[in-house]
């Protein structure tokens, strides 16, 4: 059918999509793709430029600077040298705020970077999307169990909270890069030292505005979440639960099999227990820090790419452990103190004049409406986080029913709302085969494969 069209009316087709569209239609059609490439600058400039609200070009100019990072540690630059190129992208990103500029653009020599790393925090904002909302139509329910196999539609964004969702995920991305530098200042001087830079980037940003951050960082870490399942998922369907010791599983009585709670299993002590009570919230710090393109990379790998990818970055992860300043316990159950569950209070009915991307939103309004117990960055805020709420505009929030009546909630910023059971919500792979033992050559083969 395309193959008809003039080059006029194939641009003018491509000049209307998205850059993951764009991305996605180019690689569908053959003549698409011929025109794509005919005009690649002009399109990449034209499609970013509708793509990224003029409010967020601060946030993706720096991210941008800061996708040089990964280059420089792959490539063995001093510490020193990445400490300077983290200073100096700081220091650009301030004098860019503060300028206030609203006309985006971008060089030629960054477009095409540019362009794949919109494309990745598209994908991502689509399946934030669908997840949040699914939370917030439904909020009166048991929160949605997330996937991150599912290819989701695009939701249908106003201006104001495309902005929003667009500044926080690039906002997370340059933290990211950052906080993965953190991870390899072994010294504790020279990492205090560091960190000074990541306080000043959070300094810069309001209250509200942290907490969208904080809602993208609560996302990631339940994205991460669905990975290890779904790695654990594949583990267990490798081990048959049966008394075949050729599946690689036996009863504990024989000589060959060691029990999982030994926790002696190496690399694949990530399937223990003890992994998820001690070492699975410095594992998702890693993990983000390596970027969002990363994340959603590990998304898209196939089984046995994506098992040997989270095995070796939990190896990683465990040399060294940094502060992450987005995550101060927000999904630490065990720092909940139960004497006081049953004392709450209620949120009131509040209002604001009109949705705009400079300003806090109804969500923000109504959430906080709390006398001086809930606070950003608090287990009191999980579920809402969930649903978006600093995200959406009123109109939306309103159709939900969530902001049209007083929210219960507990007292104290260590309380997380009624029913919360943690990070994961099923049992390791190690309780899962309770009472069993596994093979120890088996399980090696299994990691091998």
């Amino acid at each position: 059918m395309t193959d008809s069209l003039s080059i006029e009316i194939l641009l003018t087709i491509l000049e209307c999509l998205s850059p993951l569209d764009l991305f996605s239609a180019t690689r569908a059609s053959p003549i698409l793709y011929r025109t794509f490439i005919a005009y690649k600058q002009h399109l990449l400039k034209h499609t970013l430029r509708q793509a990224i609200h003029p409010a967020c070009g601060a946030d993706v100019h720096s991210a941008l600077d800061a996708q040089h990072i990964p280059k420089l540690i792959k490539s063995g630059e001093s510490i020193a040298k990445l400490k300077a190129d983290c200073f100096s992208i700081f220091a650009t990103d301030r004098t860019r705020r503060r300028r206030n500029n609203d006309q985006f653009s971008v060089d030629n020599a960054n477009l095409d970077t540019l362009f794949y790393l919109h494309i990745n925090i598209e994908r991502l904002i689509d399946s934030y999307c669908h997840w949040s909302l699914g939370n917030l139509t439904s909020h009166n329910e048991k929160p949605t169990q997330f996937q991150t196999t599912t290819v989701h539609p695009r939701a249908t964004l106003s201006p104001t909270e495309q902005a929003r969702l667009q500044r926080a995920f690039y906002r997370y991305e340059i933290y990211a890069r950052y906080q993965r530098v953190l991870h390899l200042l072994t010294d504790k001087s020279t990492a205090l030292n560091f960190s000074q830079i990541l306080l000043s980037f959070i300094s810069q940003f309001t209250l509200y505005e942290f907490e969208e951050i904080i809602s993208v960082r609560q996302f990631l870490a339940q994205f991460i979440r669905s990975l290890c399942e779904r790695v654990e998922d594949d583990f267990v369907a490798s081990c048959s639960l049966t008394d075949s010791v050729g599946a690689g599983v036996e009863k504990e009585a024989s000589g060959n099999a060691v029990s999982t709670k030994s926790q002696d299993l190496d690399d694949l002590s990530f399937f223990t227990k003890s992994y998820r009570d001690t070492h699975h919230l410095d594992h998702v710090k890693f993990l983000v820090s390596c970027g969002l393109p990363y994340v959603l990379r590990l998304s898209l790998m196939e089984s046995q790419a994506l098992k040997h990818a989270m095995l070796n970055s939990y190896i990683e992860s465990r040399k060294n452990t940094v502060v992450d300043f987005f995550f101060q316990g927000g999904l630490d159950i065990g720092s909940c103190d139960g004497e006081q569950k049953a004392i709450f209070l209620r949120g009131k009915l509040v209002s604001i004049p009109r949705d705009e991307v400079g300003s806090f939103n109804l969500g923000w309004k109504w959430g906080t409406s709390f006398p001086g117990f809930v606070k950003p960055d608090t287990p009191a805020m999980f579920d809402l986080r969930n649903q978006g709420y600093v995200f959406w505009d009123q109109e939306r929030l309103q159709e939900s029913g969530l902001v049209n009546e007083p929210y219960v909630v507990h007292v104290g910023t260590n309380y997380f709302p009624p029913g919360h059971k943690g990070p994961f919500v099923r049992p390791s792979v190690e309780e899962r085969l309770g009472g069993l033992g596994v093979d120890s050559e088996a399980l090696r083969k299994l990691n091998d494969e």
